[in-house]
């Protein structure tokens, strides 16, 4: 039996779980509930192979947290329209093309049709979004951790700047997100643009998109 955990699977589910499990072992070892010390004298390999199955596990349970976080922060014109919208400045010869305005799911599913390789970059970015998405309520949790600490805690003046810190990268996380976010968009349709007769897979009555050239 062959277990592969791909680039897409690390960066969505791994490396934002990992973030949640670290925090975990932090605030359970400052409650005192576990020994530091005992988790490190376990054998290496069994260290190993239960961070990375905690993280990965912690990944997937966090994921529909991550997905509400991300509907109700700021949405800083990073949409699938101001994509479209980019696009067509670029290249508008491509104004008129049906292929612009349907779906993204679609539009990937005809580039991994196409080229696969081209569609391994275009995952690789979806894949880094996401990280920075879930990521960020790692760091929500990580701020209010250290909000509790500022009150409670004996090192105020440590929790306060940590505080600020994590505030800080929050903020950077979910909107470095929405922009790696918005340039898997732009490849996407970049690559739909060379297909040919894809406009034949999407029909023949040319959509017309209106608006202005949307804010970087």
């Amino acid at each position: 039996m062959t277990l592969a955990v791909g680039i897409f699977d690390l960066f969505t589910y791994g490396i934002p779980g990992a973030l949640h499990l670290s925090l975990i072992i932090y605030v359970l070892a400052r409650l005192n509930i576990i020994d530091l010390t005992s988790l490190a004298s376990a054998p290496s390999v069994l260290q190993v192979v239960g961070v990375a199955v905690a993280s990965y596990l912690l990944g997937h349970l966090a994921y529909p947290l991550s997905a509400l976080l991300d509907k109700v922060a700021p949405r800083w014109n990073w949409s699938i329209e101001n994509a479209r919208l980019e696009f067509v400045v670029r290249v508008p010869e491509a104004r008129d093309r049906p292929f612009v305005r349907t779906d993204a799911s679609l539009l990937l599913a005809a580039v991994e049709l196409h080229n696969k390789e081209a569609a391994g970059e275009i995952t690789r970015l979806q894949g880094l979004a996401l990280m920075l998405r879930n990521s960020a309520l790692a760091l929500v949790f990580a701020l209010v951790v250290s909000v509790i600490e500022l009150v409670v805690g004996p090192d105020r003046v440590l929790a306060g700047g940590g505080a600020a810190l994590l505030l800080v990268n929050l903020t950077a996380a979910i909107r470095q997100g929405r922009r790696v976010r918005h340039w898997d968009r732009l490849k996407t349709l970049e690559i739909c643009f060379w297909i040919p007769d894809i406009d034949d897979r999407f029909g023949s009555q040319p959509p017309v998109i209106t608006g202005s050239h949307p804010r970087p």
